[in-house]
Formats: C-alpha cells, structure tokens, sequence
C-alpha cells in the first residue's frame, strides 16, 4: 500500500512539475514582464508621469501604466513577431485605455535590439513622428 501511495504521489508531482509551462509553447525572450526604460520621439526623451511596463505571453500583450501603489491603467492586446518585426494590437479600440507616446490601436515596430535583458523597437507615428522604446527584463 505504501509503495502504491509512494507511487502515486511522485506521478503526480512530476505532472505538476511538468505542467508548468507558457501557454502555447515558448516564446523566447519576450515572455515576462518589461519596463519601458525610455521613450523617444525623433531622438528626443518623452517625458512621461509614471512606468510603462509591457508583458508578452503567448499571443496575448498587456500594456500597463503605473502612476502609483494604487493607480494602475491597462490595456490588451495581441503580439506577433515576423523576424526583426513586431506587431501590437488592441482589437477593440473603445477599450483602449492606456496613454503612451506614440501607442495607437495598430501598431507596427522595428526591432533594432534584442536580447534576454533589452529590447529597443522603433515606429513611424501616423504624424511622422518616428517613436523609439527602449526595454529592460524585469526580474
């Protein structure tokens, strides 16, 4: 009987153990949490009031605007990345609640960096303007 137990309780620790992965199969680098370091328009700082923080899993992006302890904003999305492509959706642009420099529904980024700390991407506004982020991993 104890062997059986004993059996039973290391099958079930090793589907547990073995469970425990990203949804949809690994995405590389981007899965986790990223604070957005810095924000340029034409090579110039954006000044901005709080962290911007993006977070890849699977298929599903979540922008995130944190002015304080208590004063959270976010946003959903879908990612997809095509090479040294990268886009970011928001389908429906009436739950579109984030503000950030050059952030619109459809977006279309050049990855100019990437690696498993920093990830630096690049975009045309619709205005002209071309917006440059730059990315830290979050531990």
């Amino acid at each position: 009987m104890k062997r059986t137990l004993l059996f039973i309780a290391s099958l079930t620790m090793l589907l547990v153990l073995g469970s425990c992965t990203r949804n949809h199969g690994d995405i590389g680098i981007w899965f986790g949490t990223w604070h957005v370091e810095q924000i340029t328009a034409d090579s110039t700082p954006v000044n901005v009031e709080g962290d911007y923080f993006f977070q890849f899993q699977s298929k599903v992006f979540r922008a995130s605007l944190v002015k304080s302890r208590d004063q959270v904003t976010e946003s959903f999305g879908t990612w997809n990345e095509d090479g040294n492509i990268m886009t970011i959706d928001f389908p429906d642009p009436t739950v579109f609640y984030i503000e950030m420099p050059g952030l619109e529904s459809h977006n279309s980024f050049t990855v100019t960096n990437l690696s498993s700390k920093e990830i630096t991407f690049t975009k045309s506004h619709t205005e002209g303007v071309v917006f440059s982020y730059h990315l830290k991993k979050q531990p």
